[in-house]
């Protein structure tokens, strides 16, 4: 295994090495001001030495700018990399808060906050990014008749499903009982009806398979899914999101009347 570059080393208290080959930059305030003030007596000892005392008040006023400066310097530096850290440890503990336990997917949170940093993104360099969301049908009535681990086992086969189908860049999340959000990058609607098609053909092959009863029966996953596009007059990321849920509303309801009329046939 080929040795890690300089900048990705990390000591064990999770500063980059090449800060800590600085130790000046990481001592206490008050170390750093003792150290210059003992140069500079060094320094005021070398001078009346070879009798150039005379320049002593320039050179201390130059040498107090200096320590002015490179101490706004370090102190600017430190408070950067806390905030750096605090960001970091932010980030580590979002991703150890933010897992749905049943399918080990992203929770709503972490869906919502990275569709802000994406719709953001698209706008600056002219992308579209989609959202598709996706309601799993009647787990309410597997719940009922098989109980809820079947409909767990059904939950964890649809998550596996559009895990297998997005690609690498996109984001899957559950976004609730039954529901799953994807955010589809730099995808337009011809994108948006490719992935739902892929998905539905994927569910179609594939069924979940749940034990009931002491036998194992499989189970086979509808979903219901609504979409929408970021376009360049939407202001806020929430919009995108808001057209979706429109959308997959719309498309449950249409779901809905189609099993009436099938019932009354």
């Amino acid at each position: 295994m080929p040795e890690p570059a300089a900048e990705e080393v990390i000591t064990s208290r999770g500063r980059p090495a090449d800060d800590v080959r600085r130790p000046f930059l990481w001592m206490p305030l008050v170390l750093r001001l003792l150290a210059v003030a003992w140069a500079g007596a060094i320094v005021v000892a070398l001078l009346d030495e070879f009798g150039l005392s005379a320049h002593l008040p320039f050179i201390m006023a130059m040498g107090m700018t200096g320590l002015l400066v490179g101490s706004s310097f370090v102190l600017t530096r430190d408070d950067q990399l806390s905030t750096e850290e605090a960001r970091r440890r932010r980030d580590e503990a979002d991703e150890d808060g933010a897992k749905d336990l049943l399918t080990d997917l992203p929770t709503f949170n972490h869906f919502a906050r990275r569709l802000a940093d994406e719709f953001n993104r698209s706008r600056r360099v002219g992308r579209r990014v989609s959202v598709v969301l996706i309601d799993v049908n009647n787990l309410s009535a597997v719940n009922k008749e098989y109980g809820v681990r079947a409909g767990d086992e059904v939950l964890r086969h649809v998550a596996l499903a559009i895990e297998n189908t997005k690609r690498f860049s996109d984001v899957v999340a559950r976004l609730g009982d039954d529901e799953f959000g994807v955010l589809l990058m730099n995808t337009g609607e011809e994108g948006v009806t490719a992935f739902i098609e892929r998905l539905e053909d994927r569910l179609a092959r594939d069924s979940a398979v749940a034990e009931v009863g002491g036998r194992s029966i499989s189970l086979w996953a509808g979903v219901c899914s609504g979409s929408a596009v970021s376009d360049p007059g939407m202001m806020r990321a929430e919009a995108v999101l808001e057209q979706a849920m429109a959308s997959l509303t719309a498309a449950k309801q249409d779901r809905e009347r189609r099993r009436r009329m099938w019932l009354s046939a």
